[in-house]
């Protein structure tokens, strides 16, 4: 750790030698966010300089001779809501893109002040975003979405290696990803099959330009899911030069570059390709599991002409876990290890439409495709489970958005996805460690073998309205029906309705009610000829909340929820055992539950959520974030038992602060309470049905700090840091194991501080 720090104080030292006061440029678009028309004649203003500029005919402004440094920007056009944009920062490495979308506004309509925080008009509660520069700069984030993701309200984790969203005592099962509007089955190598986790993000950083998460309430166009919704909204390439971008961080090292199509200037491209370096620093460690993981990426943007826009969206991963068996401690490490070679692609095309000045749509051709392979071997390493599952989807889908007046806006639409998924499953009889209480005896999982070949489809429509009422009030009602043909109940319908009341100009009482369905996985229903019995998985969301903002750049909140689920599988052989509690760690071959399942579980989760922000207008900023929750679920055995998932409490305090000339630091604190975990017998390693999930572990704690300098040369820019995750040296505990070589029961501990540097080389 000493030698890292002292390579960056190197470089410093000899930037500082070389630094010079530069400019850059901003440049980008504005349009109407509710009818996605063109902004023309918008003011773009640097906060705090004295420097501004217009929008064009087509929404495009250019800023130039801005000098270096971290600015909030602020856009304004007559009839719009002004929009503050923090952490916009300006390098001579390249051209800040922004893209905003103003919002339309009345005379007689309430405007909170605080702009920097507006929240989607078909949404009232449970919505959180951030931009590239708050991922980008989180302590122990390594620069990866998903982790950063976790430090938001009500929004928990398993252990330090995944990056699985367990939202409001949830399964990692229930969140819907999407790309640019178009749905992605995982966005993380080694992704968990049936589940949404993994240990590290295939989404590049340096593609985003927001991200919007929505845990609750969302509306009628969000299908499919019960818990959140993550929409990753990417950037545009450069339409004015070529640029690249190199990168080296603790996931791994790549490559962006970038640039305009042609003269016209009508479009821009994006490719990237990352490696990770791992499988370099295991090797060289002796570690006997290494894995090696690599992601590619691209994004292209078209104008046709002045009223049609063509984007295409690709992401690509190559995934593959080596083992080393030198040793006799390998080998028995290596046993309980799933060989998990993942190989899989998104392709995403859409057009939006500007059909009139006030009414666009979007029509959107996804096709996705993920090829697992596991494999798991006993100490004669001979093979006794196998999996090698295909899941693939093409889908489309179209939405129709209209603006008949300032007050009222109606969305509607439908997707249809052909699905195909081919299973080789083969898993050996398995003696597990829990006793029967009926019995006395270890239970026993039958063996499995099985090869199926199969088609579906997936269908659904919604339609949404948002109405304006008294200049303080915005309804939003909606209607979604979803369709399942593999499964026998194949028709599901959603009512959902929300509300936002301004009651001050700095003051919001927010209210949300939905019903919620999403399908179970394909690996559930394939499993055994019965499952084809299974319903869809429901959930009922009651939501209330305030939001209230003391001044433009602060903003504080408290949430209430309710979230009752009904039709949750439950497994047969395990009677103790509901899917709600599955999914959230490394794959192993009792986690997959192929096995009879039936449709008889419950559950709920309660909880309060405080959140409060300070966004980056000075020189400090930083988030608080306190949950407070329970979750319960009820298996096939009729016994209520507290969920997998169920810290009880959640705590994240992020701050920050801008030294001046290009220096930064920043930390991260977080806490979780203990999660609930079924005791193991010190004698024989054995666990009581009984017990099932009676014991606590203990609580979790994490400081991680950070330190940053940017430095801009005349036609580059160089940005290090130094992030060390965990530096108190915690040994936090996420789960006990029993060792049958050494008969002792082990605990899975994190690895203590962890140290790494980024360095990030633009041009």
């Amino acid at each position: 750790m000493q030698k890292l720090i002292f390579l960056f104080i190197l470089f410093h030292a000899i930037a500082n030698t070389v630094y010079s006061q530069e400019t850059g440029t901003i440049y980008g678009k504005v349009i109407d966010i509710t009818n996605q028309q063109p902004v023309t004649g918008a003011v773009i203003s640097i906060e705090k300089l004295n420097i501004k500029a217009g929008s064009d005919d087509d929404g495009n402004f250019t800023v130039k001779e801005i000098p270096v440094g971290i600015y909030s920007v602020k856009i304004a056009s007559l009839g719009y809501k002004p929009l503050f944009l923090d952490n916009v920062i300006v390098t001579t490495g390249g051209m800040h893109s922004l893209k905003a979308g103003l919002m339309l506004t009345s005379t007689e309509e309430i405007t909170v002040e605080a702009e920097r925080f507006a929240m989607p008009l078909d949404l009232s509660t449970s919505f959180k975003s951030l931009s590239y520069e708050e991922i980008r700069r989180t302590p122990g984030g390594f620069e990866d979405i998903g982790r950063v993701v976790q430090t938001l309200p009500g929004v928990s984790f398993v252990n330090d290696g995944r990056n699985d969203l367990i939202v409001r005592g949830g399964a990692p099962s229930e969140n819907l990803f999407l790309l640019d509007n178009s749905p992605i089955p995982n966005i993380n190598h080694f992704g968990s099959q049936g589940s949404t986790g993994g240990p590290v993000s295939i989404i590049n950083l340096d593609f985003i330009n927001e991200i919007n998460f929505i845990t609750g309430g969302f509306s009628a166009k969000y299908g499919d899911k019960l818990s959140s919704v993550l929409e990753i909204k990417q950037r545009e390439g450069n339409r004015m030069n070529m640029m690249t971008d190199l990168n080296l961080s603790a996931t791994g090292f790549g490559a962006v570059v970038e640039g305009p199509f042609g003269s016209s200037k009508r479009g821009s491209w994006l490719l990237s390709a990352r490696r990770s370096y791992l499988d370099f620093i295991f090797n060289a460690a002796g570690f006997g599991f290494v894995p090696e993981y690599s992601s590619f990426q691209a994004k292209a943007t078209y104008d046709l002409n002045k009223n049609n826009f063509f984007t295409f969206n690709g992401v690509g991963n190559i995934d593959n876990v080596n083992f080393n068996n030198n040793t006799e401690t390998q080998k028995q490490d290596n046993e309980n290890i799933l060989k998990n070679n993942q190989w899989g692609y998104v392709a995403a095309f859409e057009l939006k439409s500007l059909l009139s000045p006030k009414s666009y749509t979007l029509l959107n051709l996804t096709r996705n495709y993920t090829s697992f392979d596991y494999s798991g071997r006993n100490a004669a390493f001979e093979e006794t489970f196998k999996n090698r599952s295909y899941e693939g989807e093409t889908g489309f889908k179209g939405e129709f958005n209209w603006l008949p007046d300032l007050s009222r806006q109606i969305t509607f639409g439908g997707e249809g996805k052909i699905v195909s998924f081919r299973n080789e499953i083969m898993r050996d009889a398995d003696t597990l460690y829990m006793i029967d209480p009926l019995t006395g005896q270890r239970q026993i999982l039958p063996p499995v073998s099985f090869n199926n070949d199969d088609r579906s489809f997936k269908g659904a429509l919604f339609f949404q309205i948002t109405q304006k009422l008294f200049g303080f009030v915005r309804l939003n009602a909606g209607l979604r029906y979803d369709y399942f043909e593999y499964i026998n109940d194949k028709n599901y319908i959603s009512p959902r309705i929300s509300a936002s009341i301004a009651v001050l100009r700095n003051l919001n009482l927010n209210f949300s009610y939905g019903i919620f369905y999403q399908s179970p996985a394909y690996i559930s229903i394939v499993s055994d000829p019965g499952n084809r019995n299974l319903k869809d998985i429901r959930a009922d969301h009651y939501i209330a909340g305030l939001e209230y903002f003391p001044n433009k750049d602060t903003k504080a909140s408290v949430e209430i929820y309710y979230k009752k689920y009904d039709n949750y599988p439950s497994s047969v052989y395990r009677p103790y055992l509901i899917l709600a509690n599955n999914g959230g760690d490394y794959q192993t071959s009792q986690t997959f539950v192929i096995e009879p399942l039936i449709s008889c579980g419950n559950g709920y989760t309660k909880g309060v959520e405080f959140f409060f922000q300070k966004t980056l207008t000075s020189n400090i900023y930083g988030t608080v974030n306190v949950s407070l929750f329970r979750a319960r679920y009820t298996a096939l055995d009729g016994i209520e038992r507290d969920g997998d998932y169920d810290n009880e409490a959640l705590t994240t305090i992020t701050d920050g602060y801008i030294l001046g000339k290009g220096w930064e630091i920043s930390s991260k604190f977080r806490f979780a309470g203990g999660r609930p975990y079924t005791p193991i017998n010190p004698a024989d390693g054995t666990q009581l049905v009984s017990e099932y999930n009676t014991g606590r572990l203990p609580n979790y704690y994490s400081l991680d700090v950070r330190a940053q300098k940017v430095w801009n040369f005349s036609k580059w820019t160089l940005i290090t840091y130094v992030d060390i995750q965990n530096i108190t040296g915690r040994k936090n505990i996420s789960g006990y194991e029993w060792n049958k070589y050494t008969n002792k029961i082990e605990a899975r501990e994190s690895i203590g501080v962890l140290p790494t540097i980024g360095v990030n080389a633009m041009f």
